[in-house]
């Protein structure tokens, strides 16, 4: 098989898979919200990323009426993760995290994306957990100072909170989903 071409097998149920290179992570993607009318374009933006056909099992979104929910898993090129989150943040109704796993030679990342909050981004560990460097906190120690606010703030920024609330209801209604595995080259 050809880098980045796929095949369906596993007896017709759809299954993605790509040769994959030597530098690869693991990564996955949680759609929670995504309007119907968006459903085919963020297939066909995923299958230009991976350089494959993709066409994610969209199920109804319980708590909002007309979006979709959808999952997909891969390995991949370890910037793949921000490049599917780079494209399908220019539809400012999506609502997704996508998250990349650490490989040894990098940290973990998490990506949030919602409407009216646009992209959070923070490195994780094995756990899950963000990580908060020094030089950031630094630096929202500053932001505290001269903008007057309360350093709670600023932390609930470097943690993604607003992200989290925003997202918490859509996460729990689209637990269940079906997720697809893809595993894609540079």
């Amino acid at each position: 098989m050809k880098p980045g071409k796929a095949s369906i097998v596993n007896g017709g149920k759809m299954e993605y898979v790509v040769t994959v290179s030597p530098q690869e992570v693991r990564g996955e993607m949680k759609i929670y919200s995504c309007p119907k009318s968006l459903c085919t374009h963020v297939d066909w933006a995923l299958s230009d990323i991976l350089q494959s056909k993709i066409e994610l099992d969209w199920k109804p979104q319980q708590i909002a009426p007309g979006a979709f929910s959808a999952n997909l898993n891969w390995s991949g090129p370890i910037n793949l993760s921000s490049r599917i989150v780079s494209i399908l943040s220019k539809w400012p109704k999506l609502r997704l995290e996508v998250f990349q796993d650490s490989n040894g030679k990098i940290s973990g990342e998490r990506y949030a994306v919602a409407p009216n909050l646009g992209i959070f981004r923070a490195d994780i560990n094995g756990l899950g957990e963000t990580i908060i460097t020094e030089s950031r906190l630094r630096a929202a120690l500053e932001r505290t100072r001269l903008e007057n606010e309360p350093f709670e703030v600023e932390l609930a920024f470097l943690l993604g909170t607003p992200w989290d609330e925003d997202l918490e209801p859509f996460r729990r209604s689209h637990q269940g989903s079906i997720v697809k595995w893809i595993s894609k080259t540079g």
